[in-house]
């Protein structure tokens, strides 16, 4: 018995099923320079306040920005600008936090706010009356519709000449939990693509006999993540004969393997794993010119894809894991879960074969490839 290496989780193909490896979630804060360590206030701006950064800030750290009202008003704004989610989801949840240290008295607020274009959607906020301490502030907003900003602001109300208050490590970040991972599937196709140089068979290991052809010069026998690996010359290819193994119809599809390679397609992309062919059903993952990759499935009821990731021609190996469930689209490179498409893909079923390193005829890898697997159900 053979593990499947998956980033830093070992899975073991026992009894035809796999267990996929736990999802990552990074959070990123959204805000560009929620810390002012830079000594600089770049990335936001005042309403009724002028901005500066004073040090030490929040628990001694470099600096944190002061920001001042600048005239008669009663209320003075530090916002984020522009504002830092451009295009929201519906019902993505998005988190603020921010310490603040205030005069003694005086109200602070921390706001998000949801705009349909230049409308008003919704306002949640969290406010403090002041007590001379650095307080903390977390507000919550689920985002109401498709394509709306957020916005990120910090308000004093009740405000007098001579006022100002200070801010530090901002952050905003969406919190929204991505869904778990779909039940374990059975492996129907398990390449581990350790065949000796000159081979021209890719012997199938999950017992399903989904064995391959090489086409054109590709290059076995050479170290791959786990062993051997195949390498892909960039007009080459491994055919797999279609069987109702590889068809999922309504089932989960999970497709995985590791890819390294220093070149990106300079016309279309490269086809890394497919089977069948757009527009009739079909399933494939591929390598963008924007070094992004692209896990499309086209059903009975709808095609869509989960596009995401950066810098993957590297020269280095990366885990590709492409998930299809009922209602989603996950992609995870390196075990983080990076994209997440909502969508209905309905059944799929084709009677193309599957093929490994291109579209034949074009949309040619050039790169290798190592312990490709997909699993169904």
């Amino acid at each position: 018995m053979k593990n499947l290496i998956r980033g830093s989780i070992v899975t073991a193909a026992i009894a035809g099923t796999l267990a996929l490896p736990a999802v990552a979630s990074a959070a990123a804060n959204l805000l560009p320079n929620g810390s002012f360590d830079g000594g600089t206030t770049a990335g936001w701006k005042g309403t009724n306040a002028t901005l500066k950064t004073v040090s030490p800030g929040f628990g001694g750290t470099a600096d944190a920005a002061q920001v001042s009202l600048s005239n008669a008003a009663t209320a003075y704004t530090m916002f984020a600008s522009p504002r830092p989610v451009a295009s929201a989801a519906a019902g993505q949840q998005y988190q603020g936090t921010a310490s603040v240290l205030g005069i003694t008295g005086r109200s602070v607020c921390l706001l998000l706010q949801e705009y349909t274009g230049s409308t008003l959607a919704q306002t949640a906020k969290q406010c403090i009356t002041a007590n001379g301490s650095w307080q903390s502030l977390i507000v919550t907003l689920t985002a109401k519709a498709d394509g709306d900003s957020i916005a990120y602001l910090l308000r004093q109300t009740g405000a007098k000449a001579g006022d100002s208050f200070q801010a530090d490590s901002l952050e905003l970040v969406n919190s929204t939990s991505p869904p778990p991972p779909p039940p374990p599937g059975t492996v129907v196709a398990l390449w581990h693509m350790d065949e000796p140089a000159g081979a021209t068979t890719m012997a199938d290991s999950s017992g399903f006999g989904n064995n391959g052809t090489l086409n054109g010069p590709v290059t076995t026998g050479v170290p791959g993540f786990q062993g051997n690996a195949y390498s892909f010359s960039g007009h080459s290819y491994v055919d797999v004969p279609t069987s109702d193994s590889l068809n999922p119809g309504t089932a989960n599809v999970d497709i995985s393997f590791y890819m390294n390679t220093t070149h990106l397609p300079t016309s279309g992309d490269y086809d890394l794993v497919r089977k069948g062919v757009y527009p009739q059903q079909q399933y494939k993952i591929e390598l963008l010119k924007t070094n992004q990759i692209a896990c499309s499935f086209t059903g009975s009821s709808g095609s869509s894809n989960a596009t995401g990731g950066a810098n993957l021609a590297d020269g280095t190996w990366h885990h590709i894991e492409c998930i299809k469930t009922p209602t989603t689209i996950q992609l995870l490179i390196d075990g983080v879960l990076v994209k997440t498409t909502s969508v209905i893909i309905g059944s799929i079923s084709t009677t193309g074969d599957a093929s490994l390193g291109a579209h034949p005829g074009y949309d040619w890898y050039q790169g290798m490839l190592d312990e490709v697997s997909i699993a169904i159900g």
